[in-house]
């Protein structure tokens, strides 16, 4: 893959987050200089800082794009009709585990970047941490509604059930199987949660 310019974006912070995400995929976050970046959006070095304070926060933006990306093909599976519950339960977990594995298969080099700004803005994180939650607390409600399950406190339950699907969301996990067997075990996983919430 060989840097090339930039084609012009509809604004200057656009055209800056594009320019930054090819260069930390290319070269990594720790060898991309903001006077790179700069080049590569066609600007000066002095016109990127007026829209962004440093590498760092570049990297955030780059970073609240992607999460946003996944936060959108999440919203996909709550959307989806005609589903019971407990399938859409069970999608959901799968659909987390492919978006998170084919960003460390496709994207390595971009994990630098992310390591930045989880050390250094983990509200970013979390925040995109407690929208999975809360799509997780729709699922549980929907089966609630539909007579599946039957949890008294929708917004704990939803908690539990994310902390024990941590493997399936968490990039440094994707290194320990392929893709395959990490799929066996999202489907068992969700076997195992909706048993113990169906009504009885």
């Amino acid at each position: 893959m060989t840097t090339a310019a930039v084609k012009p974006a509809s604004s200057s912070k656009v055209a800056i987050l594009d320019a930054a995400e090819q260069l930390f995929l290319e070269h990594g976050y720790r060898q991309t200089t903001v006077a790179d970046i700069a080049k590569l959006a066609g600007m000066s070095p002095a016109n990127l800082y007026r829209h962004f304070e440093n590498k760092e926060d570049i990297a955030a933006g780059c970073c609240n794009r992607r999460l946003e990306m996944k936060y959108h093909a999440m919203r996909e599976v709550l959307e989806k009709r005609r589903m019971t519950a407990a399938a859409r339960l069970e999608e959901f977990i799968v659909a987390l585990l492919r978006h998170t594995y084919e960003e460390m298969q496709n994207r390595p080099k971009m994990n630098e970047a992310v390591e930045v700004v989880i050390a250094s803005r983990p509200e970013v994180v979390h925040e995109m941490l407690s929208n999975l939650q809360s799509m997780v607390a729709e699922i549980l409600a929907q089966g609630n509604a539909q007579k599946e399950f039957a949890i008294e406190n929708v917004v704990a339950t939803a908690e539990t059930v994310f902390a024990a699907i941590v493997a399936f969301y968490t990039p440094l996990f994707m290194h320990f199987y392929p893709l395959a067997e990490h799929e066996r075990r999202a489907r068992a996983m969700a076997e195992l949660l909706v048993q113990g919430l169906a009504r009885r």
